[in-house]
């Protein structure tokens, strides 16, 4: 039977991240738990909802080796509480645990251990390593356009696709695209990962350029290895989008932008606008002016900015939430604005073509 003693703060963070991956709600109590495997003084704590799995190992001060699987919400609410220093962990009978701290005993209830699945291994496929501040920031640029309606499920996530040694990150939902480029030597293939566990990803990566991540990938499953933690993700399966097209679209009109500016100008636009009152937002470029013009039952908003753009006036209107999400995600202080004719708006880096963001336009009557 389980048992160990550990640091309050090294057990909680395991937990707490491991809890992500825990069903919420299920007819197999044990997927709504967390899985504790001892071996020696090495911990293994696990969350697996059949979809999404976090695992973590830490070091504890072992006594007896042991496997058990606790209600996630309920053993990390207890750690939470307790206060800081060491907890032991007995499994004084079977499936009966007391959680000790200072003079404090909860005494709770585990689950069977043998109605936990097991996590998926992959015999074969493809790998490749990447660093983890690289990962983070593929992932992050390009998430928030993935869909969030299943009319199409596999547009949930993001397309990883490595084609002539370069990876491609891909997001879509019908309205946006965002793609993030970066080279990368391997053999073609692709896979497509659900944004439930992009998200996770994302908040376990790190920002230090010493540490690497492994992506291995066979079939329908993937698994992200990371520093503390292993990522296990069912990939999705359909067509993707076919974005080659769109992207090698010619544009006609072009200018320069600075993205703070913009980003603010477009943010009070959201002032007079709610969940009832929706307005897109008006663009006019013209002699190096974009006027920004935003007018609902609440109020108006009218401002000019400085831009880059000679021709003939031209006129747009965008959804203002879609045109900020992509401005936020440029990590840039100017960007080039290409429009192709009245269809879609590509935003690329004025340099280079390490990302393209595209919004469609909002057509008016």
């Amino acid at each position: 039977m389980i048992k160990f003693s550990v640091q309050k703060n090294d057990i909680l963070d395991a937990l707490t991240t491991t809890a992500k991956a825990a069903s919420t709600k299920s007819v197999i109590s044990a997927l709504e738990g967390i899985h504790l495997s001892l071996t020696g003084n090495q911990l293994t704590v696990t969350g697996y909802d059949l979809e999404l799995g976090i695992k973590s190992t830490i070091d504890v001060e072992g006594e007896s080796d042991g496997v058990l699987v606790l209600n996630s919400r309920l053993i990390c609410d207890i750690v939470r509480k307790m206060p800081s220093g060491v907890i032991r962990f007995d499994e004084y009978e079977p499936l009966k645990l007391n959680l000790m701290c200072e003079d404090i005993t909860y005494s709770i209830m585990g689950i069977n251990s043998e109605e936990y699945p097991v996590l998926p291994e992959l015999s074969r496929g493809e790998s490749f390593e990447i660093s983890e501040p690289l990962l983070k920031s593929v992932i992050g640029q390009t998430l928030y356009a993935v869909a969030t309606i299943d009319t199409k499920p596999v547009l949930m996530g993001s397309k990883f696709e490595i084609k002539n040694n370069e990876l491609n990150v891909i997001s879509v939902d019908g309205i946006r695209i965002a793609i993030r480029k970066e080279s990368l030597l391997h053999e073609d293939f692709d896979f497509v990962v659900p944004a439930k566990t992009l998200s996770e990803l994302l908040r376990l990566l790190s920002d230090d350029e010493s540490k690497i991540a492994t992506v291995s990938v066979d079939r329908n499953q993937g698994i992200f290895s990371i520093d503390k933690y292993t990522v296990f993700s069912r990939l999705l399966e359909g067509d993707f989008f076919n974005y080659t097209k769109i992207i090698g679209m010619p544009s006609n009109i072009e200018a320069v932008v600075n993205v703070r500016e913009l980003m603010e100008c477009v943010d009070r636009t959201l002032l007079l606008l709610n969940d009832k009152i929706k307005s897109p937002v008006d663009f006019t470029f013209s002699d190096n002016t974009l006027r920004v013009f935003c007018e609902t039952a609440i109020g108006k908003l009218d401002q000019k900015i400085k831009c880059d753009y000679s021709g003939e006036e031209f006129r747009i209107s965008f959804n203002s939430r879609y045109i900020l999400d992509a401005l936020k995600n440029t990590y840039c202080d100017k960007v080039k604005f290409l429009f192709v004719q009245n269809t879609a708006l590509k935003i690329v880096p004025l340099e280079g073509d390490s990302f393209t963001f595209i919004v469609s336009p909002v057509r008016r009557r």
